[in-house]
């Protein structure tokens, strides 16, 4: 009997696994994305580099899987100078708070049409991966960002090629 119950839970646990894409279009926060699975809105403000940042994500972990997760996050730079004022100087110091985060990261720029932004790569500390994208426009920071187990995850690729900031 104890066999029949251990199978039905494995099979129950992996069909729970699939992926279950989901496309998002947010007119408001101006992007678009597709998720593994469905993503929760949450909004918060936390301090950073800019000051008090007011941060609206959508966010997604696979069922069971709390080392994974599939984000965007808009926030909304407050007005002043705190961190640059340019497109490039925001990168920049976006770039360092993230080394901070998380030690050196490997950059690579996004196309003029896709930024102004970058592309990162760096391993987790668990030894897992995390990538990401950067883009400053309308005086907002458009971050999308995957945390896997394993370098090479192909939703990573999906999440991270289809994610777009969209101009109004």
């Amino acid at each position: 009997m104890s066999r029949v119950v251990l199978s039905l839970v494995i099979l129950l646990a992996l069909m729970g696994c699939k992926d279950d894409p989901r496309r998002i279009e947010n007119e408001n926060l101006g992007i678009a994305a597709t998720f593994p699975g469905p993503p929760k809105l949450h909004r918060h403000t936390d301090p950073g580099p800019f000051g008090e940042v007011e941060w609206f994500d959508l966010a997604m972990s696979p069922p069971g899987r709390l080392d994974e997760t599939f984000s965007v996050s808009v926030g909304n730079l407050p007005p002043g100078d705190k961190g640059g004022t340019t497109p490039r100087e925001i990168l920049t110091t976006y770039q360092n708070f993230l080394g901070y985060r998380f030690g050196a990261i490997q950059r690579t720029d996004l196309s003029a049409e896709k930024g102004p932004g970058f592309r990162y790569r760096v391993k987790g500390p668990t030894g897992g991966s995390i990538e990401g994208i950067v883009v400053v426009r309308r005086g907002r920071l458009h971050h999308a960002q995957a945390i896997v187990r394993k370098e090479g995850d192909r939703r990573t690729a999906a999440f991270l090629d289809d994610f777009e900031v969209r101009t109004r």
